[in-house]
């Protein structure tokens, strides 16, 4: 019984982080979408909204790479094992 409730811990974490994701991604278009049509309706030679947009971006790709990309698979065991020598870490504190 313990495996399922563990389970399912994982999976609402797991989808939480994928709303999260979408939300993030969805306020990042909207704002820099504002961004750009105040610079075109300003000042259209320079397109300085790009700059927000590119570091902004990245933040979007790193988080979008935790949600959905790395959260499964081979990073998986790497994560299982830091947990395990943490613990083991911890036990030799006491």
């Amino acid at each position: 019984m313990e495996k399922k409730n563990e389970k399912l811990e994982r999976a609402q974490k797991a989808a939480k982080g994928k709303v999260d994701f979408i939300r993030h991604l969805i306020i990042y278009g909207s704002v820099i979408l504002f961004l750009a049509i105040i610079n075109n309706i300003t000042d259209s030679r320079h397109q300085w909204w790009l700059w927000p947009a590119l570091g902004w971006g990245i933040g979007v790709f790193f988080h979008f790479l935790s949600s959905w990309g790395f959260r499964t698979g081979r990073l998986k065991g790497l994560e299982k094992r830091l947990v395990e020598k943490e613990m083991e870490r911890m036990k030799k504190e006491d």
